[in-house]
């Protein structure tokens, strides 16, 4: 085994992400990456977390940021991490052969691995937000931070890898200059971690979130954001159905912005059909424990949670959205719906009305996620690895012949 930092002569690859943690939506596909490639590469890690299960092949460089707010922890980022570099490699007396950095956090890294556009997102989006006071400032900053700093590292990055067809459409129509210099690698999921298994005691797992056998379960799952994702969508659609057993299981948000979300639901005279279970470390219970996932998101370049909740077996209703365009189709696999309170209720009703029908469409998901293997993944990031090292040799080979004859 190859203890990490030491002497080795495979490629040495530094990669840049906030927190490479496995309840990340994107650093849990970089710990995906590094994990798989750890045999293949000398890889060191700059973040402020990293669950790190390779401790012997991958070397952690700690760079200590606040837990909040999300724009400070940018910034200081941006401000700590070129430091923590310059600091490795005096110590270490070579430079990587190649940078890596999630969306626009490393500027100056040869790979950009981009979830977001938040330029696109703001001229397009932004509008929809109803957030109000420091809450809406706040989030407006950090966009607005992101988009300048996401520009400045598209500009100097030499690839662009995205997990979308769709997002790498909206990068090139917003930033030009990447046009001929994006690729995509779609994110992972682990599908057999999230199959349904057989001794799952369903009723139980219901009774101890106050559900009962009979009660008809969507569930919605997000870190935060729950405006952008369609939690406010799906409330208003709830008040518009007349069955009372259809409860919504909402996984995700801190206590702030649950709050908001109860008394929405207690305004819309909802109240009691909604259950909050806030963060969860492990999502998989409340999958099982639900009978579809509905997702009315207004921006996704492809959520796990669209792979992970078909993963498990259940039929999705959602919005058209970046990634699961790619494999959505309308009544095989999912219901495609409007972003409207009318739409998703048709649809809620449309999969409750018939028990077999719903289970063929949840059986259908699960096979389409199947096509998102953390294999496929890790070997879609390896051909990455290989193209962009070997057209690196090859244009330093090129500038070295064209510099030999003035060295002479």
């Amino acid at each position: 085994m190859r203890a990490p930092g030491a002497e080795s002569r495979q490629p040495w690859i530094a990669v840049f992400d906030l927190s490479v943690t496995r309840n990340s939506p994107a650093g849990s596909c970089v710990l995906a990456e590094v994990m798989g490639l750890a045999d293949q590469y000398d890889i060191t890690v700059f973040s402020d977390a990293f669950d790190n299960d390779r401790p012997d092949h991958v070397r952690w460089v700690r760079v200590p940021l606040p837990k909040k707010p999300g724009f400070l922890r940018y910034m200081l980022f941006h401000l700590l991490a070129p430091l923590a570099l310059r600091s490795h490699i005096r110590e270490r007396g070579t430079n990587p052969s190649l940078i890596q950095a999630t969306q626009g956090q490393f500027i100056g890294a040869d790979i950009c691995y981009p979830h977001f556009c938040h330029r696109a997102y703001l001229a397009n989006q932004w509008n929809l937000q109803k957030a109000t006071g420091l809450r809406r400032l706040a989030r407006w900053i950090s966009y607005r931070y992101n988009a300048y700093s996401e520009r400045r590292a598209f500009m100097r990055a030499r690839w662009v890898v995205a997990p979308s067809q769709g997002l790498l459409r909206e990068l090139v129509a917003t930033y030009p200059f990447l046009d001929g210099k994006v690729r995509q690698v779609a994110n992972p999921v682990d599908v057999a971690h999230f199959a349904l298994p057989p001794d799952f005691d369903r009723v139980t797992e219901r009774a101890n979130l106050g559900l009962a056998p009979n009660h008809k379960i969507l569930c919605f799952a997000a870190l935060g954001d729950f405006e952008r994702k369609g939690l406010g969508v799906v409330i208003d659609s709830l008040a518009r159905l007349g069955d009372p057993d259809i409860r919504v299981l909402v996984v995700g948000g801190r206590e702030g912005e649950i709050s908001i979300f109860r008394a929405r639901a207690k305004q819309a005279g909802v109240a009691e059909r909604l259950v909050f279970v806030g963060f969860q470390s492990d999502v998989r219970p409340f999958f099982w424990a639900s009978d579809v996932f509905v997702f009315p998101s207004t921006y996704e370049i492809f959520s796990l949670v669209l792979i992970q909740a078909p993963a498990a077996g259940l039929p999705v209703i959602a919005t058209r959205l970046y990634g699961f365009e790619e494999y959505a189709e309308h009544g095989r696999n999912c219901w495609l719906v409007d972003r409207n309170p009318e739409s998703v209720r048709d649809a809620i009703v449309h999969a409750f009305a018939d028990e077999n029908r719903r289970r063929s469409v949840g059986a259908m998901a699960r096979q389409a996620a199947q096509a998102y293997s953390k294999e496929q993944f890790v070997a879609n990031w390896q051909a990455c690895f290989q193209d962009f090292l070997a057209t690196s040799e090859a244009a330093s080979h090129d500038n070295t012949l064209v510099a030999a004859p003035e060295r002479s």
